[in-house]
């Protein structure tokens, strides 16, 4: 199995975070960790979803706004994500894959950004 991974740069309302991070080809939405969301200030819409995670545990988020989310070059303005408390053993298998452990990247934040997951190369394109 390939993975594919993106340099991010989340920009929220009191902190800014950068890192190398999973594109997980099976999500829609960014996935971002509720420590990492309340240290960089995001804003809540009061949306509540249902996700099932990378190890297919069902998972409570809830629908945030950051200010700027960039992947690779392209920066994306009031991009939604989902705040959730990512589990110990995604955690932990994304660490020893070389990848942040607090922000997986989805599939609509890649359309968004006029990308598609490149298999091949391991990157966005």
């Amino acid at each position: 199995m390939t993975i594919v991974k993106a340099r991010v740069s989340l920009h929220g309302f009191r902190d800014t975070y950068s890192c190398v991070a999973l594109v997980d080809t099976g999500a829609r939405m960014t996935l971002i960790d509720n420590v990492l969301a309340e240290r960089i200030g995001v804003e809540y819409t009061g949306r509540v979803l249902n996700l099932i995670s990378i190890s297919g545990q069902v998972l409570r988020a809830l629908e945030a706004v950051v200010p700027m989310l960039r992947v690779e070059d392209e920066e994306l303005k009031y991009e939604a994500v989902a705040v959730t408390s990512i589990p110990e053993d995604v955690k932990r298998v994304l660490r020893q894959s070389g990848l942040d452990e607090n922000i997986v990247i989805g599939l609509l934040t890649l359309e968004r950004a006029g990308m598609v997951p490149d298999t091949l190369t391991s990157s966005p394109l």
